[in-house]
């Protein structure tokens, strides 16, 4: 069975995965405590920031499930893609466009949309890890990859931009 469908291959994936994610949620946390004040006063910012916790969380989550031993590729997938998919409602439920000042509409249904291709990509890598086929666990890496950058701009947005 190639690695693409094998749990143990990725371990190292896994840990260098949840360490990310803990780091980078506990980040976007302080970032928000900085700024607490700024943040609070627009309703959009609070509901991208809940997003964002989202995705680093799932992130997180997904790379634990990945570095328990010994279960079944099936039940594995599905598991993945179901945060995946919870991922991708929360993203969308917490960016509410209509709370987003005209000007920045744009540029934040941009970093939605991103941040749910992210957590799609994640649910498709469950799927395709369940049925052993289409490319399985490889298409954790560009879910990842862009929940990551959603996180750090959202994060970026919290700790500066906000500020502006």
């Amino acid at each position: 069975m190639s690695n693409a469908y094998v749990a143990g291959a990725w371990s190292s994936f896994a840990v260098a995965l949840v360490g990310a994610a803990a780091v980078l949620a506990g980040l976007l946390i302080v970032a928000a405590s900085i700024n607490i004040g700024q943040i609070i006063r627009r309703p959009a910012v609070v509901a991208r920031l809940g997003g964002t916790l989202a995705l680093f969380t799932g992130v997180l989550i997904v790379g634990t499930l990945l570095l328990v031993p010994g279960q079944r590729r099936v039940w594995l997938g599905v598991a993945i893609a179901v945060i995946g998919a919870g991922i991708a409602a929360i993203v969308a439920w917490q960016h509410g466009l209509k709370q987003v000042q005209i000007e920045f509409r744009k540029a934040t249904f941009g970093t939605v949309s991103t941040g749910i291709a992210a957590a799609v990509i994640i649910a498709f890598a469950g799927v395709s890890t369940s049925i052993g086929a289409l490319g399985g666990l490889y298409w954790l890496v560009p879910g990842v990859l862009l929940a990551i950058c959603v996180g750090l701009l959202n994060g970026w947005v919290a700790l500066v931009e906000i500020l502006r």
